[in-house]
């Protein structure tokens, strides 16, 4: 009895979902809000803040979290990059798609396409911080240190 309500359950959520799909949103269930990239000495911290449709947290917390972790690398498209915590607002990875530059002490952050439009994205070194707006491709990258 009870693993039948959890099967409808499930059927019903994914229909849901479903629908949020045939809508025009290309965002999907995950919209992400922000994006910090604090650049260190061979790698980078990122911190993304998002939001996920009720229906979703739902189907997360009964199936995990594993297609919530693959939409959001999707969205972030870092080549190299690893998961250090997460949950339904929020994550936070370590991306290793730093380059050392002449051995003396300097870091390239090469330019970066992102897999969908970040509203909020802040990139920090140790000397500067800047900010940027309803971006989805950083054209120039950073040397820092």
């Amino acid at each position: 009895m009870k693993l039948g309500l959890v099967m409808l359950i499930g059927c019903v959520l994914i229909m849901v979902s479903q629908s949020y799909a045939a809508e025009t949103d290309s965002e999907g269930y995950l919209r992400i809000q922000s994006v910090t990239i604090s650049l260190m000495p061979g790698y980078a911290d990122v911190h993304v803040e998002y939001t996920l449709e009720d229906a979703f947290r739902i189907l997360a917390l009964m199936f995990g979290e594993n297609d919530i972790k693959t939409r959001l690398l999707q969205k972030l498209a870092f080549s190299n990059v690893s998961v250090i915590s997460m949950n339904y607002t929020a994550a936070d990875l370590k991306a290793y798609d730093i380059q050392p530059v002449y051995g003396d002490g300097l870091y390239w952050f090469p330019a970066h396409s992102f897999g969908s439009e970040i509203p909020e994205l802040v990139i920090s070194t140790n000397l500067s911080e800047e900010r940027y707006e309803n971006i989805s491709t950083m054209e120039d990258g950073v040397v820092y240190y």
